[in-house]
């Protein structure tokens, strides 16, 4: 629990990467989901590690009505949860003195212990009607590699480590499935990518006057369900293209090339997503324009519903 609380805490070194897609549906929305959760988890540790699964229930101080997590079906060895431990803390968010409680229960295991495929599709099932599903906050605490990893739901994961150098393998490994709209914050964790790009407070201004009077346009209403297939472009010299091209590649963003004139080549980038997040994806777009010497030339939205 100490190292739970370490890593909790002070979350200084994270990535957030996205697992559901807004631009698949049915089972191919969760397959996807399941695949990469699975890959990262794989990839942070192996059959010997350590691993201490971290159960987290909020409930009312004295109820008994709080179930224990039901966590004996992704185990191989059930007997192994003769040694779940319990530990009850104020609840973080209870400035009113509601009488709330956070109890958080810890079992050790190893990697090879858990029903993985299974345990992962429970928690993705979570804000669903499906089967398998958890009926808790689940962490899994790396202990010999010092890494949290939490799946928080179907949409996406965080990934939390004692020492920077320990996520950077991860971070090439599965750069394109980090968080867009939490790109630029992780690139300049890493120093890496966007790190050294920033807009000026003129250039962020008229960027956000700019997407006000465009989604007036549109006439889609952001409070109701306002997905849509947004197209940025890009207009990058030829002698920077490729490299842009293979960036923004490596991101959530579809890349085309459209137009290739004698110096510059007009560059889309698409991506299937909510209207309301065009501000971070508008400033993705203008730093990426300025990292590889171009203009953005703005964007284009068509509701996918």
């Amino acid at each position: 629990m100490n190292l739970y609380k370490q890593l909790t805490k002070e979350p200084s070194n994270w990535i957030r990467f996205e697992l559901g897609l807004d631009k698949l549906e049915g089972i191919e929305y969760f397959n996807e989901m399941h695949y990469r959760a699975k890959s990262i988890l794989n990839f942070l540790c192996n059959d010997s590690d350590t691993i201490w699964l971290i159960a987290t229930v909020s409930n009312y101080k004295n109820s008994k009505g709080t179930d224990l997590p039901k966590i004996k079906r992704f185990l191989r060895n059930k007997k192994l949860t003769y040694n779940l431990k319990c530990k009850t803390v104020p609840y973080e968010y209870d400035e009113d003195d509601t009488g709330m409680e956070t109890i958080h229960y810890s079992l050790k295991v190893n990697k090879k212990d858990m029903r993985l495929d299974y345990l992962i599709e429970a928690i993705g099932n979570k804000d669903f009607i499906r089967k398998p599903k958890i009926n808790c906050n689940l962490s899994f605490v790396i202990e010999t590699k010092g890494i949290l990893f939490h799946m928080y739901d179907d949409r996406g994961c965080d990934v939390f480590s004692l020492k920077k150098d320990t996520l950077l393998p991860l971070y090439h490994k599965f750069r394109k499935w980090i968080l867009d709209y939490n790109r630029i914050e992780i690139d300049r964790a890493f120093k890496e990518g966007l790190f050294n790009y920033y807009e000026t407070t003129e250039e962020k201004e008229k960027r956000v006057k700019s997407n006000e009077l465009k989604v007036k346009e549109t006439e889609i209403n952001l409070y109701q369900v306002n997905t849509c297939h947004i197209t940025h472009a890009l207009k990058i010299p030829n002698e920077f293209v490729q490299a842009c091209t293979d960036e923004i590649g490596l991101t959530g963003f579809i890349v085309s090339v459209v137009v290739r004139n004698n110096d510059s080549t007009i560059v889309n980038a698409t991506k299937t997503e909510a209207l309301a997040l065009i501000e971070y994806q508008t400033e993705l777009m203008s730093l990426y324009s300025k990292k590889y010497r171009g203009n953005y030339k703005g964007w284009l939205a068509e509701k996918a519903y």
